[in-house]
């Protein structure tokens, strides 16, 4: 097995980031996970820290998961990223995005675990 995945999870909702954080955590294949309650604070926790992979909602105040992937795009070394929403009807721009997987909520742990071997495997 190669190195831990480094995860970042994003989403305005604190029960879903709860639960997401949970989940990963139980993964071996996951590392550390950071959390943030916005894009805004993503992008603050971003300074700092370089996840490996970015699970992220759509739909957020000011600054949406769209957005945020956005600017992850045009890092040097983009994180993979794994839409998890409530919404199907942005997949195409998701994956316009080059996002790896696109969960839809609620997520359940066999799917997240897909997911995970999706990132792990375009790594």
């Amino acid at each position: 097995m190669t190195e831990p995945l480094d995860a970042l999870v994003v989403d305005d909702e604190r029960p879903v980031l709860d639960e997401l954080d949970f989940l990963l955590r139980r993964d071996p294949r996951i590392g550390d996970v950071q959390t943030a309650q916005s894009s805004t604070a993503a992008l603050r926790l971003l300074e700092t820290h370089r996840p490996d992979v970015v699970f992220l909602d759509i739909v957020m105040p000011a600054l949406s998961g769209l957005d945020l992937a956005h600017v992850l795009t045009r890092f040097r070394d983009p994180p993979g990223i794994v839409f998890v929403t409530a919404h199907d009807a942005h997949a195409v721009d998701a994956f316009e995005l080059n996002a790896v997987d696109y969960l839809l909520k609620p997520v359940r742990e066999e799917r997240l675990q897909e997911a995970i071997r999706r990132v792990v495997q375009a790594r």
